[in-house]
């Protein structure tokens, strides 16, 4: 996927402070209006780094459905309150949570695993624990497609793991989960060997075949973020 100039050159802990403050005023924001121009800002984010509004959507119905019902539950299950002030506390519900999960998908979309975890191990991290991250990040799509085929076996075997019902959530739970931890033991056992023929962690430090740059870009947008927070807080 290809981005802009600008959210490329970003440092991942820049990105990853100004995630934390989008986050921290998405949590305060009070007014609705205001929540509107977040998300507005974010989308417009999504846009300048040139990610698909169909692919965005594609990703996210599922959470935009979610959304609407916290609005709809906040208008139809809240009592002794008038019809406006529900309307506008479950809209600023529904848009807090969107602002989160849309800023969390423009950091994760616009940032690659390995450009996370050499920028942390190269601001102090141990790469022993950068290689962790770097591994369950890695192994999160490997166990999602295992976790498929073995939902796509057990129901060539004729058990009803599909169907949304409590029995058959019961037995997805219980003929897949088994299987799943087998094959991810297995794997993290074939890692470790792999990793121990190597000498993995026999020197304290560690090279590096590329180094993520951390220029004054970086610092100008980790310094806005907090001060415009900052700002926003103290109001």
């Amino acid at each position: 996927m290809t981005t802009s100039r600008v959210g490329g050159a970003l440092n991942p802990i820049a990105k990853l402070a100004m995630l934390v403050c989008c986050c921290t005023v998405a949590f305060h924001l009070k007014h609705l209006g205001h929540a509107v121009i977040l998300s507005g800002i974010i989308l417009l984010s999504h846009g300048a780094l040139r990610i698909p509004l169909d692919i965005l959507w594609r990703r996210l119905r599922g959470i935009v459905m979610f959304a609407l019902i916290l609005f709809l539950s906040q208008l139809l299950l809240v009592r002794g309150m008038p019809w406006h002030a529900k309307a506008v506390n479950g809209g600023l519900m529904a848009l807090r949570f969107l602002n989160i999960v849309l800023s969390s998908h423009l950091f994760v979309s616009s940032t690659s695993d390995e450009d996370l975890a050499y920028s942390l191990m190269g601001a102090g991290l141990p790469y022993r624990y950068g290689f962790t991250l770097l591994t369950a990040l890695r192994f999160i799509p490997y166990f999602r497609l295992q976790a498929n085929t073995v939902l796509q076996a057990q129901m060539a075997r004729g058990i009803a793991v599909d169907r949304p019902t409590p029995k058959g959530i019961y037995y997805m739970a219980k003929y897949t989960f088994v299987p799943l931890v087998v094959t991810a033991l297995s794997k993290v056992e074939t890692l470790a060997i792999s990793m121990e023929g190597r000498c993995f962690g026999l020197y304290s430090e560690r090279t590096f075949l590329r180094r993520i740059p951390f220029r004054w870009l970086d610092v100008f947008a980790i310094v806005t973020s907090v001060l415009v927070t900052i700002f926003i807080l103290a109001r």
